[in-house]
């Protein structure tokens, strides 16, 4: 004899299923953090790290100006409705050119990590004093 479901008890698996399936991916994507360490930044989770950048491949920390096209972008968010939160880091290698994170204050978080790559020795672009010499002249005069 076998056990067959009806429409109604089916269409509540379905809904059973998808609702556990949310659930998890709520509760890994709110347990995301990021460490700025001595030598890169880190995505973590519990204990473990699951992305690590080394300073050396960080060109620029932004807010998006405009949106990045988001097929090309490694998404570490770490929440939802998080849209105020956005900080992309742009890397100088790697099939995915641009990092999508969400730290809970962007402009503290852009900061200490600018600080952190400063006593690394790596600065970012916008970090890079601009000479104001004219190297476009003629300089015989």
């Amino acid at each position: 004899m076998s056990m067959s479901l009806t429409p109604l008890q089916s269409v509540l698996a379905g809904v059973a299923v998808a609702a556990f399936w949310a659930g998890v991916w709520y509760w890994f994507r709110t347990r995301l953090r990021y460490v700025i360490g001595q030598s890169s930044l880190r995505v973590v989770f519990g204990k473990t790290t699951v992305r690590r950048i080394p300073y050396e491949d960080i060109i620029r920390i932004r807010k998006p100006r405009h949106t990045p096209p988001w097929r090309l972008t490694e998404n570490w968010r770490n929440g939802f409705f998080d849209n105020h939160r956005v900080l992309v880091v742009e890397r100088r290698c790697g099939w995915l050119p641009w990092l999508v994170i969400t730290p809970s204050r962007r402009y503290e978080f852009r900061t200490r990590l600018r600080e952190a790559m400063a006593r690394h020795g790596v600065l970012t672009e916008e970090d890079v004093p601009i000479d104001d010499e004219d190297d476009g002249g003629d300089s015989d005069g």
